[in-house]
């Protein structure tokens, strides 16, 4: 499988949608619930005026396989389950890496959930080394 970064269309948005609904459980930071698709459109068009906002869909040219994105320094890739373990998300960081040279970005971080096995594993495998644990309490009344 010979994998490519295209850029974002408005086309994309529902597929990047049911990625990001799919791998939220265990996954992800701030999102705690399945998005729905006006809060997800919303974003995405907030983001299509950052200038620290790049994304691309990581595709073979017949199937889209994952979508990627770097905010600010920070990198987030979300691989379709069917193409999981399997190496994907390695050529994809690979590429990433290549698009942030080109955009001048000359340092890429990972926030990863303490249980992302798989996400901890691409980054250390990839040569990113682990700088910083933060902790965090939620206050309620």
């Amino acid at each position: 499988m010979q994998i490519i970064l295209r850029e974002i269309t408005k086309k994309d948005w529902d597929f990047i949608l049911t990625l990001r609904n799919n791998s939220f459980t265990d996954t992800f930071f701030e999102q705690k619930k399945p998005i729905e698709k006006n809060e997800h459109y919303q974003y995405m068009e907030k983001q299509n005026s950052n200038p620290n906002f790049h994304q691309w869909i990581a595709t073979d040219g017949d199937v889209d396989v994952a979508y990627v994105r770097i905010l600010d320094e920070d990198v987030s890739i979300m691989v379709d389950k069917k193409f999981q373990a399997k190496g994907i998300g390695t050529i994809i960081l690979n590429l990433l890496e290549d698009k942030a040279l080109r955009l001048g970005i000359k340092k890429l971080k990972a926030t990863v959930m303490i249980g992302n096995e798989s996400s901890k594993k691409i980054f250390l495998k990839n040569n990113y080394a682990l700088t910083m644990c933060f902790y965090e309490k939620i206050l309620s009344n």
